[in-house]
């Protein structure tokens, strides 16, 4: 089963991470600015703290699963429809206008800045508790091991995500616009409510 906790979690740590939002307009600005290794510190800081968060999530769960069993149904449920909401608002969000910089940037305190900037969202805990809770996550979190497990899908998901912004926007350096933006958000929002939707009914 410990195979499948990986897959889920790394699942997981990459659709959180996928919505555009103030580190994804960073990692974009800086990888157009300052190239793909500058803009990949950004989203290295980014991970680093969603599996921070993904631990302190499976830890806790670790703790509940008997009370996330005997509610799973409740669990399930509020998860998704959770999940259905954070899927509403990326397609709401209207990403803000790239802006040029001009000092070039030290990669560690940008890795360190984005790292406690992404750490200043508490919300990403709870929504780590909802995919966990949903996804079935939860009751295949039983020890330190799958705990740690769930931590590291987490921060190889977050990290897939990260390269891959990262390579579209330095490949297609020339062509992103806001409007790209736009349309990233539409389709990473579509299938984070997917995932919600699917979440509910999930056997």
């Amino acid at each position: 089963m410990e195979y499948i906790l990986l897959i889920k979690c790394i699942f997981s740590g990459f659709f959180l991470a996928a919505p555009i939002g103030p580190v994804n307009l960073i990692c974009i600005r800086r990888t157009l600015n300052y190239g793909y290794i500058t803009g990949l510190a950004v989203g290295m800081g980014a991970a680093m703290a969603d599996t921070l968060y993904g631990y302190a999530a499976a830890a806790g769960l670790s703790f509940i699963t008997d009370f996330i069993l005997h509610y799973h149904f409740a669990f399930r449920w509020g998860g998704g429809l959770f999940i259905i909401y954070l899927g509403l608002r990326t397609l709401r969000t209207a990403p803000q206008c790239l802006t040029m910089e001009r000092t070039s940037p030290n990669l560690y305190r940008m890795f360190a800045g984005i790292f406690l900037l992404t750490l200043t969202n508490p919300i990403t805990v709870f929504a780590f508790l909802a995919l966990f809770s949903s996804l079935g996550i939860a009751v295949l979190i039983t020890d330190f091991f799958t705990t740690v497990l769930a931590a590291v899908g987490v921060f190889i998901g977050s990290t897939l995500w990260w390269i891959t912004l990262t390579s579209i926007v330095y490949f297609f350096r020339n062509r992103v616009t806001s409007g790209t933006l736009v349309r990233i958000n539409k389709i990473a929002g579509s299938i984070i409510i997917l995932l919600g939707i699917v979440s509910l009914f999930e056997l």
